[in-house]
């Protein structure tokens, strides 16, 4: 494991090797060279048993904001997408672009039983989501030019966001592709008797 000064992307290689996808950690301080300019490095390489190869940039966030809300903060620099975008076109269409958001929480005093859904890292708690790079450049909105940063409106990015593991099937019985949130909710809603279209309370998303 590479040692790395940003804990988000630490805990993101952490997982990674426990979930046992082979992957490449790259060296983030460089920057290859392409053209006359330089050209951002990914974070990671992976590559999932049965599906497509994927080139990884990480983006850590807060994961609740003050009341405890998860505000599912997206934002990321041009240059994080000018980078996916080169390296995608180079690697040709054997790779995916991806974008994976962490999201860092401190554990709770009493957590409920069983899994949570959270990976544990030192001391704090993690959950892992990806977007498409293609469908993160089709919803992006600036933040204006001074900050060189866009991100996806949060509509747009609840709808199209996936939890991390399903972009990573290392199984034949795995989806081989991730499942939209909208059609997850209404999959565990229609396993409710007697109850055709709701969600559970606990399904509320920020």
């Amino acid at each position: 494991m590479a040692i790395r000064s940003n804990h988000y992307e630490a805990a993101f290689e952490a997982y990674i090797r426990a979930l046992r996808v082979p992957c490449v950690a790259i060296d983030e301080a460089r920057r290859a060279i392409f053209g006359e300019d330089g050209v951002k490095n990914p974070d990671f390489l992976l590559y999932p048993r049965f599906s497509t190869n994927l080139v990884v940039e990480v983006k850590g966030k807060r994961g609740k904001n003050a009341r405890g809300r998860r505000d599912w903060e997206n934002w990321v620099t041009t240059d994080d997408l000018d980078g996916l975008v080169r390296w995608q076109s180079m690697f040709g269409p054997g790779f995916r672009s991806i974008l994976a958001f962490v999201y860092a929480e401190t554990p709770q005093a009493f957590p409920l039983p069983g899994d949570g859904g959270g990976f544990e890292f030192r001391g704090l708690e993690y959950r892992f989501w990806a977007v498409g790079l293609d469908d993160y450049i089709a919803h992006l909105r600036s933040r204006g030019p001074a900050w060189k940063a866009v991100a996806m409106a949060r509509k747009a990015f609840r709808r199209r966001v996936r939890p991390l593991q399903e972009w990573l099937p290392m199984t034949v019985d795995a989806p081989r592709k991730p499942k939209p949130v909208k059609e997850r909710e209404r999959c565990n809603a229609n396993e409710r008797p007697g109850f055709p279209g709701l969600l559970p309370g606990s399904w509320r998303w920020a």
